[in-house]
């Protein structure tokens, strides 16, 4: 028994064999993109209500809807505060701590 063992640990191939054939991995794949394309068209669909720049909504010709109008005012007056708080060039201002000696 243990010969046997032996033997076919020395005979085997010295690579990984495979799973599963290659009709099994298609559909596989096939099932995963249409997963992956019904998420996008659900992510799509969704997005459009979401609240966004007041230019992209006159792009999208969807101005008219007052919810996304107030959403997408409060979402501008929200980035425009943040630029207000924090202006070009305030970052990582390592450099200048004025602890060099040089």
């Amino acid at each position: 028994m243990q010969r046997q063992e032996i033997a076919n640990q020395v005979f085997r191939p010295g690579w990984n064999q495979p799973t599963m054939t290659l009709e099994e991995l298609g559909e596989r794949e096939r099932a995963d993109a249409i997963q992956r394309a019904e998420q996008q068209t659900v992510a799509e669909a969704e997005a459009k209500f979401r609240p966004r720049r007041y230019e992209q909504l006159v792009k999208d010709g969807m101005e008219d809807d007052e919810k996304l109008v107030e959403a997408s005012a409060k979402l501008d007056r929200d980035w425009d505060e943040w630029k207000e708080e924090n202006p070009r060039g305030s970052g990582n201002k390592m450099s200048e701590r004025g602890d060099r000696n040089f």
